[in-house]
């Protein structure tokens, strides 16, 4: 490996800790106090539903 290739594999490892601290930080700020509360009869309404869905071809 050339001295050259190290340096960028230094700064590419560098710049993956930046981006999982950032990543890590927001989710520590926005996204770890949200709390979603749900039951079984909910989400099975929500999978049972179906939309309706225009029909195609009408003319006006």
């Amino acid at each position: 490996m050339k001295p050259t290739d190290k340096t960028l594999v230094r700064k590419l490892a560098l710049v993956l800790l930046v981006k999982l601290a950032v990543l890590f930080l927001l989710w520590w700020g926005f996204v770890r106090v949200q709390h979603v509360q749900t039951d079984g009869d909910s989400v099975a309404a929500q999978f049972l539903h179906s939309p309706q869905i225009p029909a195609q071809g009408v003319s006006r």
